[in-house]
């Protein structure tokens, strides 16, 4: 992909993405063209320079989720095309932030309270289906409710391009300035893993030197944590150069199980850091927080691992999707 299509694939993908996948292919191809053809008109007649056409023919089109809407005769009634968009990214956005924040807090309480059992999971359960059924409710009242509500046109936030989503595998300096990101912090991990151990820091007067990991690991599994860091990096170079595939986030997903699985299974048998390092802390808390840090420990280790699961199967899905739309094909059968 290049500058000159970059925009007309996020637009494409934004107003195709919300159809069925058969006519979300028929959609695409054929908006790909009307595009292109405006493009070509408008700097035949000269109204848009070489440089601004591109824009400018997507501008006029207007925002792509209003237009994927009028292509399938099929508009959301409930919450209107105005306010359609709007509604599905702020209820995206509170359902994956808040559901999570109010499980983990519930739990977080449960643990501290001392009522842990059994029932436990089912409650916990309830509690997440709860949160995200109200929220969902109350924030499509709110929106049904804003757009039932006379308003002016200026009272409307105008669309623009600018606002189009990325669109995920396009090399570009945002995905090279991620694997160099990805590369120093694995390089950090590795460094501050061998610090801790050999380094000169003195911690305490437990035996001069206080690694915070047990040394014991270094038989088994500080060598298989390195191993992941180096696997980590090979990701990391294999996303930059092919985008998130189903291949990728399936690896993905088995490098989160190698990382969280034996860190948390190390947690519970105490096995995970020093000795002398463990005593610096139990001395200055009671029986409960000695109880519920390494449970917030392991909830971390949990959640981060399933979050970036997750993450890489919805940007898999993504590339996916693009790649069954065909963007940028027609474009460069033409250039061709």
């Amino acid at each position: 992909m290049n500058a000159a299509t970059e925009l007309t694939d996020r637009y494409v993908l934004a107003a195709s993405r919300s159809l069925p996948r058969r006519q979300g292919r028929e959609f695409a191809r054929e908006l790909e063209e009307r595009i292109r053809d405006d493009i070509d008109a408008r700097i035949d007649s000269g109204s848009s320079t070489a440089e601004t056409a591109e824009f400018d023919a997507l501008a006029a089109l207007g925002e792509p989720t209003r237009l994927a809407a009028r292509y399938a005769d099929r508009p959301p009634m409930l919450i209107g095309p105005r306010w359609y968009a709007s509604w599905k990214r702020v209820l995206t956005i509170t359902e994956w932030s808040a559901v999570p924040a109010i499980t983990g807090a519930y739990l977080l309480a449960q643990f501290i309270a001392g009522d842990v059992d059994a029932g436990t999971i089912g409650t916990t359960w309830f509690v997440l289906l709860t949160t995200g059924i109200y929220i969902a409710f109350f924030t499509t009242v709110a929106f049904a409710a804003i757009d039932r509500a006379p308003a002016s046109e200026s009272e409307v936030v105008a669309w623009s391009p600018r606002d189009l989503p990325v669109v995920a595998g396009a090399i570009s300096a945002e995905r090279r300035s991620g694997l160099i990101a990805t590369l120093f912090w694995l390089a950090v991990i590795v460094a501050l893993l061998l610090w801790q151990q050999f380094g000169p820091s003195r911690w305490g007067d437990l035996d001069g030197m206080l690694p915070v990991l047990d040394p014991a690991l270094w038989s088994f599994w500080l060598p298989y944590f390195l191993v992941l860091v180096g696997l980590e990096a090979v990701m990391a170079v294999w996303i930059f150069r092919s985008s998130w595939t189903w291949p990728a986030a399936a690896a993905n997903i088995a490098l989160d199980l190698a990382w969280a699985v034996p860190s948390v299974w190390l947690i519970v048998t105490g096995a995970m850091f020093a000795p002398g390092f463990a005593e610096l802390f139990e001395a200055n808390l009671d029986a409960d927080a000695q109880q519920v840090l390494p449970m917030l420990l392991i909830a971390g280790i949990v959640a981060g691992a399933l979050a970036d699961a997750i993450l890489g199967v919805v940007r898999a899905a993504h590339r996916s999707r693009r790649d069954a739309l065909g963007l940028g094909r027609a474009g460069a059968d033409a250039r061709a």
